[in-house]
């Protein structure tokens, strides 16, 4: 029994008490009182009629008449004369007509009335004696009526405080239902706080509760911050804080094989020119100087470009990484690099020209990783020789044509109408070989010949325009289907804008509710690319996930290892790890430790943790000794596919 209920029936109990003792109180009372009334009126009615009598004494006819006018008065049950001798002279007795007042309440009551008695004088001499007896009827009636007035009293007090105790119990009631709350979130892995109450009992346990969820996050933000020092240690160069080359190649890997991913780009390499001579000349100080001045040169060139990335790869080599980038942009942006180098010359930092060198090539998704890093290199000796910065590409295919913001409106517009879409799906493992889940990617119809346009070719246009939403809510609407036609539970990929949205919340909902139990079979995948510091759209997506039970995950993680303190209050169920930090994992210790750290506070947060583009068995053993939970990428197909 909960304490409420417990606190309520005290509360009802302690009232039926009080009030039957009032009931009681009241009634002893009064009962005592209208006895001493009945005394009174029998004794003031004898001694008058005694009286009446005394002046008539041997008149029998006028003394009779004198009884029976006081018994016909009716407040009286006996009215009796007696002689001297103790003999009844005249007596009239009253047959008990009927009170107000119920059988039961008069026997529980029983008034006592006693006799009122006085004598009759004949002179000097006694000539009998008048005994009077008050009728209790009316006694009955006026203490069953003030019975009745305190009762409802009672009754009426009991309502009012029944609604002020009502009060009190939900003022009690909404801190503990907090403090349940935040027990059950605990105990879920979720550590929030709530405000104190007011009731100092129950400050003293929300305080210490409190005081428990600080330690834990602190506890996480100094795990979070050593994960940071982790991924800074094994993926950062330590002079310029820029990407090493393992985790560039890594990078580079993704980018040709993610389908999200743009469908061509541009890969830049920047070499400065006689490093080892300069460091000689003019010293290390002077040397790291010109090392940092040409980082700085790179990252404010691709400052406006949140998805390009810029690496340091050796001493005197650095890559820029350009998806979607077009070719004319790309010649205008390596010009610039190589003007800027040239100034470092005239500010001093440098001695001899060119200071540097700038070769690009141009990629399309699915090349192969060696071949664009040699055509990268062959570019980057074609400058070194003096020849035109022109790119050298592998061929694999022509990137889209360009359209105009107007026609990416009108062609996103009728698929979206025509439900031009399609999912394609591919197998995530658990570690030990079995399948998860699938994991949907979205497919566009092409206008012209109706081949498969994947999302990296027409989701960049979508987000330009503001139909992101649009189009997450279809994937999901597309989910569904298939998990009403199926036992498997599918994954879909939202994009982070899209959680923003009120209208695309209220969809989801919509969707979710027209069939709840396929939707505990619905993961859905946001990526960290686009998530601000608070998480705001994990927060307005979480509660309608929660409600249908469909898991939550983060992609691409990897960016933010701040953020993994903050994961306790959102419900996210799920981490991928961005494949940057698998690739080649089997053969990077630094990158072991920050994979074995994100486990292990993960798993104190109840959070699965899954890698990404996971490509041979050495990366999937490895991953496996770090407790990676599951994995997906190419060898998952391979393995699959495997008789």
């Amino acid at each position: 029994m909960s304490l409420l209920r417990q606190l309520w029936i005290t509360v009802i109990v302690a009232s039926l008490i009080a009030l039957l003792g009032s009931i009681g109180v009241s009634l002893y009372t009064a009962r005592s009182y209208l006895e001493q009334q009945l005394l009174a009126q029998g004794s003031d009615a004898a001694a008058a009629l005694a009286l009446s009598m005394s002046q008539h004494p041997s008149d029998d006819t006028t003394v009779e008449l004198m009884v029976t006018a006081l018994f016909d008065s009716g407040h009286f049950e006996l009215v009796r004369y007696m002689d001297q001798a103790g003999k009844i002279v005249i007596e009239r007795r009253s047959d008990a007509p009927p009170s107000a007042a119920p059988a039961w309440f008069a026997h529980l009551a029983n008034l006592s009335a006693r006799p009122g008695t006085a004598f009759v004088s004949h002179g000097w001499s006694q000539s009998g004696s008048v005994t009077v007896v008050a009728h209790k009827r009316f006694a009955y009636d006026a203490l069953w009526r003030g019975t009745l007035q305190l009762l409802g009293l009672m009754i009426v007090l009991a309502v009012l405080w029944g609604l002020a105790m009502n009060f009190v119990m939900r003022w009690l009631r909404r801190p503990i239902d907090q403090m349940v709350q935040q027990a059950n979130a605990i105990g879920a892995r979720r550590f929030i706080t709530v405000e104190e109450p007011r009731v100092i009992e129950l400050r003293v346990a929300v305080r210490a509760l409190n005081l428990m969820v600080e330690q834990v996050r602190t506890m996480f933000s100094e795990q979070a911050n050593r994960i940071e020092e982790l991924r800074t240690e094994a993926n950062r160069d330590a002079l310029t804080q820029l990407p090493n080359r393992g985790f560039f190649v890594g990078r580079l890997r993704d980018e040709l094989g993610d389908e999200s991913a743009a469908p061509n780009g541009a890969l830049a390499l920047v070499r400065l020119a006689n490093l080892g001579q300069i460091n000689r000349h003019l010293g290390r100080e002077r040397t790291d100087a010109l090392i940092k001045a040409t980082a700085d040169i790179l990252c404010h060139a691709a400052a406006e470009e949140s998805d390009h990335f810029i690496a340091r790869l050796n001493g005197s080599d650095f890559a820029w990484l350009m998806p979607g980038a077009e070719p004319e942009w790309v010649r205008r942006h390596a010009a610039a690099i190589a003007r800027a180098l040239e100034a470092l010359r005239q500010q001093g930092q440098a001695e001899d020209s060119p200071v540097g060198f700038v070769g690009f090539t141009l990629f399309t998704r699915g090349d192969e990783l060696g071949s664009v890093l040699s055509c990268a290199d062959m570019a980057l000796m074609r400058a070194e020789r003096g020849e035109e910065p022109e790119p050298v590409t592998s061929a694999h295919g022509a990137p889209l044509a360009a359209r105009s913001q107007n026609e990416w409106r009108a062609l996103l517009s009728g698929a979206i109408r025509n439900r031009s879409f399609a999912l394609a799906t591919f197998p995530v493992a658990h570690i030990d070989g079995s399948i998860w889940h699938e994991e949907a990617m979205m497919r566009m119809r092409a206008p012209d010949d109706g081949a498969p346009w994947t999302a990296g070719q027409f989701m960049p246009a979508a987000d330009r325009l503001g139909m992101t939403a649009d189009l997450d809510l279809l994937a999901i609407e597309l989910a569904m289907q298939r998990l009403a036609h199926s036992d498997a539970s599918i994954a879909v990929n939202l994009s982070p804008i899209s959680l923003l949205d009120l209208k695309f919340r209220e969809g989801v909902q919509k969707l979710l509710a027209t069939a709840p139990a396929a939707a505990g079979r619905l993961w859905v995948e946001v990526s960290e690319y686009g998530l601000d510091q608070g998480l705001s759209g994990l927060a307005a997506i979480a509660p309608i996930l929660s409600r249908y039970g469909c898991k939550l995950g983060i992609e691409h993680f990897g960016r933010h290892f701040s953020a993994i303190p903050r994961l306790y209050a959102q419900r996210v169920d799920y981490l991928k790890i961005d494949g940057s930090f698998v690739a080649g994992i089997e053969e990077n210790a630094g990158n072991q430790r920050l994979i074995k750290a994100i486990v292990d506070v993960a798993g104190g947060l109840d959070i699965v943790v899954l890698a990404e583009r996971v490509h041979n068995e050495a990366e999937w053993e490895t991953l496996n000794e770090l407790g990676v939970a599951g994995l997906t990428g190419p060898v998952v197909t391979e393995r699959l596919r495997k008789p």
